[in-house]
């Protein structure tokens, strides 16, 4: 009999501490008194109870870090004479490689620069790599020297980090100067920025030669420039996870469709424009999952 009470005792020991870590209580590890089968259940408790706090303290360290990340980006769109810029990133997990930045030059509301970048991957690694190219890129750009010259410095000092990984980042920098009327920009492997002229009604894209940043650190980048019309026009850049996301039925968006948007509320906003395209976006996904990071960021100008 006293075996008994002694065995039922141990599992109600066992069943109250499952009680308490249902209600998020770990509370203290269980003593293991024998080598029978309750002992072992308690053994395989205690386990399990470890490696859940340590998956719960991993996922409040995530948490946090998509926290910070987010808080890196700009939290407001830039308003100038005859210039608005906006921008918005949606991570498909809880951190992202993509990025955005809007990058003031100091005692001028007509001139801004405007990056748009895209690491290899996603989660906590391209996060990382995501805020060394942001940081990079923000201290050259405080320095004199041609666009060409400010990327292909950030390449070689990002290229000493990514030498052993293989891992890279596209990138589209531009700089918008309504004021000379003039839009210059760097196009690192990424993907050509979008203008619509809604005057003519008419697309057209910014392209140029580059190669990705990471991936050779003697690359010479050329930089491109274009005058600005004086009517209204608006130049988009973005990551191709706005395009190439899916449906449940496997067609991508697509970037006709973002055209048509773009078109369709070309009046409004920059910032209601990009809330239009993300809306879009997931009504046409659906209940598919987002496999990739999207950024994009939206430049009026006229």
């Amino acid at each position: 009999r006293g075996s008994v009470f002694g065995i039922t005792t141990r599992i109600e020991a066992v069943s109250a501490a499952a009680d308490d870590l249902s209600r998020g209580n770990f509370g203290n590890t269980l003593v293991v008194t024998s080598r029978d089968e309750v002992g072992e259940l308690a053994r395989s408790f205690n386990t399990m109870t470890r490696q859940l706090r340590q998956r719960l303290e991993m996922q409040k360290a995530i948490d946090l870090a998509g926290e910070i990340q987010q808080n890196l980006l700009p939290q407001k769109s830039f308003e100038g004479k005859g210039l608005v810029v906006s921008g918005k990133s949606i991570y498909c997990d809880e951190t992202g490689g993509d990025f955005y930045d809007i990058l003031h030059y100091p005692g001028s509301d007509r001139k801004v620069g405007i990056a748009v970048g895209d690491v290899v991957g996603h989660g906590i690694g391209a996060a990382l790599l995501m805020t060394t190219v942001r940081a990079l890129l923000r201290c050259r750009i405080s320095r004199s020297g041609s666009l060409g010259e400010i990327i292909g410095d950030v390449n070689e000092l990002l290229c000493r980090d990514t030498i052993v990984t293989g891992n890279f980042v596209t990138l589209f920098y531009m700089v918008v100067d309504v004021e000379s009327g003039v839009a210059s920009w760097v196009r690192g492997g990424h993907e050509p920025a979008i203008v619509y002229s809604p005057m003519t009604g008419t697309f057209s894209e910014l392209k140029g030669k580059g190669v990705a940043l990471g991936v050779d650190a003697g690359i010479k980048y050329e930089y491109n420039e274009i005058s600005l019309p004086r009517e209204e026009q608006l130049i988009l850049i973005g990551s191709d996870g706005a395009w190439e996301i899916e449906n449940v039925g496997g067609e991508q968006f697509g970037k006709d469709r973002l055209k048509q948007i773009v078109a369709a509320s070309s009046d409004a906003h920059p910032e209601k424009i990009l809330e239009t395209i993300v809306n879009e976006i997931a009504i046409f996904r659906g209940t598919a999952p987002q496999s990739d990071d999207i950024t994009l960021a939206v430049i009026k100008t006229g």
